[in-house]
């Protein structure tokens, strides 16, 4: 809208100037296709050449896409900049917009509806996710790359990942008791019954740095307890 106004602003500036030098008429046809330039040309041409984005759109960090998620061509962004008429212009001013958008699952106001398209968020405050390793524990190398993983889901992977990456908030109770009840949930899984001196958390952990192997490992940078973990050693060939 402050794009649009200081526009108007300037159109209506050069529109006086061009009334002093070419009479009153030529100026009235200039302010008006200017207007219509600016209101309804302005968001067809930035969206249809701009990504789906206007100025003010780039700054909120939405953008334009059809309902298919391919880029928005002039035809969907000229729908959408003339039913700003019935979306926003008319009596009263965006209530429309607002009650057909809420009355639908993808939020779309009219416009988007006849166009076909939909408005994403492309930023928001959640942080952005990082890689995280799980390398085995001290002393439990062979027992985590002996571990079949393949039945293991990535749901049940993301599972464990949550529960390894929160342990030091919780409680000693309750991380005990959740992680007690989480191993036996994914030895069940694996039909894998782990040896009485592997507690609960060391199976999840080595389950977490077995899957991570399966997937393409190693884990990077590798504590200094492993000296090798994303090959298997090449056993020594015997002599004759």
């Amino acid at each position: 809208m402050l794009v649009r106004l200081g526009l108007l602003y300037g159109l209506a500036f050069v529109a006086g100037a061009f009334s002093t030098a070419a009479g009153t008429t030529p100026a009235i046809v200039l302010a008006f296709v200017g207007v219509f330039l600016i209101v309804f040309g302005y968001p067809a041409i930035l969206e249809a050449r701009w990504n789906g984005q206007t100025v003010g759109k780039r700054v909120l960090g939405l953008r334009v896409v059809t309902v298919e998620g391919a880029p928005v061509r002039f035809r969907h962004a000229s729908i959408r900049s003339l039913l700003q008429v019935v979306d926003f212009f008319l009596p009263p001013v965006g209530v429309s917009a607002t009650c057909v958008a809420l009355l639908n699952r993808q939020s779309q106001r009219l416009g988007d509806i006849f166009a076909g398209t939909i408005v994403l968020r492309e930023r928001t405050g959640a942080a952005f996710p990082v890689p995280v390793s799980f390398p085995p524990m001290y002393g439990y190398e062979l027992y985590a790359r002996s571990l079949d993983v393949g039945g293991i889901t990535p749901e049940q992977y993301a599972v464990i990942r949550s529960f390894l990456l929160r342990v030091n908030v919780l409680t000693p109770g309750a991380r005990a008791h959740i992680g007690t009840r989480l191993a036996n949930a994914v030895a069940l899984a694996m039909h894998h019954n782990p040896p009485a001196q592997v507690s609960p958390e060391t199976f999840l952990v080595s389950v977490a740095a077995a899957y991570q192997l399966r997937q393409g490992g190693p884990p990077v940078p590798l504590p200094p307890w492993i000296p090798q973990w994303g090959v298997a050693p090449t056993p020594a060939r015997m002599g004759p």
